[in-house]
C-alpha cells in the first residue's frame, strides 16, 4: 500500500454522521493540532479557489493566517486576480491537504474584507522580508527584472524602519457555510464528513461516499 494512502495520522477514523458532533469546530481543531504535532510541513498552506464575475475559476496556494470553523483568514492585494475576483464575486473555496497524514479539509463560503485595524495587525505579523516583498511587488504585473525587484525588497527590509501595510493590501475572512473532512483509507473507501451551516447558524452533518 502506498504511504500516500496509509498516512501517519494519529487521528481515529471519522465517525458515522449519526455519531459525529453537531459542530465541526472541535474536529477541525483536533485535526489542526494533529498536523502541528506531527510536524506537517506548511500545515497552514492551502489552495484558494475564486471565480470571476463570468464564472471563470482560478486557484493558487497561499499561507493562511488562521483556520477554524469561525473563519479562514488570509491576506492579499486587492489588485491581484484573487482580490479582483473577491471584490466582484465574494465567495471562495479553500482546500488544505496534509499528505503526510492523508487528511484533507475543504471549506466553502462567503468572503469578507477585514477592517483596516485588523488588516494592519495581520500585515504586521508577517516576517520583515515578506512585508518588504509585498510593498515592492505589484502582484500579477509583468516582471521586467527579478534582480532589481529583489534588491529593492532586500534594501527595504535591511533599512530597519517600520514597514507599513500597502493601501491595497487587506486581510480577508472566508466564513464557512460548509466544511468537509476527508480521511484517506488504504482500501480506497475514503472517509468523508460534510457539515453545512443553515441560515440560523446551526450545522447539519452527513457522511458521503468516496
Amino acid at each position: 500500500m502506498s504511504d500516500f494512502l496509509l498516512g501517519a495520522s494519529g487521528m481515529p477514523p471519522l465517525p458515522a454522521a449519526s455519531e459525529a458532533t453537531r459542530d465541526p469546530g472541535d474536529l477541525l481543531r483536533a485535526w489542526v493540532a494533529e498536523a502541528e504535532r506531527s510536524g506537517v510541513r506548511e500545515a497552514l498552506a492551502a489552495t484558494l479557489a475564486t471565480a470571476s464575475p463570468e464564472g471563470i475559476p482560478s486557484s493558487r496556494t497561499l499561507r493562511l493566517a488562521a483556520l477554524s470553523a469561525d473563519g479562514v483568514v488570509f491576506g492579499t492585494s486587492a489588485a491581484s486576480r484573487k482580490g479582483r475576483d473577491l471584490a466582484a464575486n465574494p465567495v471562495a473555496s479553500v482546500t488544505v491537504y496534509w499528505r503526510e497524514l492523508a487528511l484533507q479539509l475543504r471549506l466553502d463560503g462567503g468572503v469578507e474584507v477585514l477592517e483596516a485595524d485588523a488588516s494592519d495587525a495581520l500585515f504586521a505579523d508577517r516576517p520583515p522580508a515578506a512585508r518588504a516583498a509585498t510593498v515592492v511587488s505589484e502582484q500579477d504585473a509583468a516582471l521586467d527584472d527579478l534582480a532589481v525587484l529583489r534588491a529593492r525588497a532586500e534594501s527595504l527590509a535591511a533599512a530597519g524602519a517600520p514597514i507599513a501595510r500597502p493601501a491595497d493590501w487587506w486581510g480577508y475572512r472566508l466564513v464557512p457555510s460548509s466544511i468537509e473532512f476527508w480521511q484517506g483509507s488504504p482500501d480506497r473507501l475514503h472517509r468523508r464528513l460534510r457539515y453545512e451551516r443553515a441560515d440560523g447558524g446551526a450545522w447539519s452533518v452527513r457522511g458521503l461516499q468516496p
